[in-house]
């Protein structure tokens, strides 16, 4: 299971869309508003991860967005919705989604979680 759950979600989402496949948000198995239900069943799978594992896969899923996004113009990322999505965000928005917005939500589970130990 990858520690970037949220980068392959996108990298899934995109490779579906482009596929012409149906694209699941979040999850297949998931509706949008079951996402606490989505993390703590990943936080489950991955429990046995241990330290370096994740930074790892962190990093390599670091790479793997800012390559994309890198490779990629302005009008491929935000010229149009990211089809066959059934709303009007662009792939450089569900990129952008995908990076630094989980990037603040983990390190809030982290405060919260040290918080609750001490």
């Amino acid at each position: 299971m990858e520690v970037t759950a949220y980068r392959r979600l996108f990298f899934g989402w995109h490779e579906d869309a482009r596929a012409g496949r149906e694209v699941f948000f979040p999850a297949e198995g998931y509706k949008g508003n079951e996402t606490k239900r989505y993390n703590a069943d990943l936080r489950s799978k991955q429990a046995g991860l241990d330290w370096e594992q994740a930074r790892s896969m962190l990093a390599e899923g670091h790479q793997r967005l800012v390559g994309f996004i890198d490779e990629r113009s302005d009008a491929d990322l935000y010229g149009g919705p990211m089809a066959p999505a059934k709303n009007h965000w662009t792939t450089g928005r569900w990129a952008e989604a995908s990076g630094p917005s989980h990037y603040r939500s983990a390190a809030k589970y982290i405060r919260g979680w040290l918080r609750s130990m001490s």
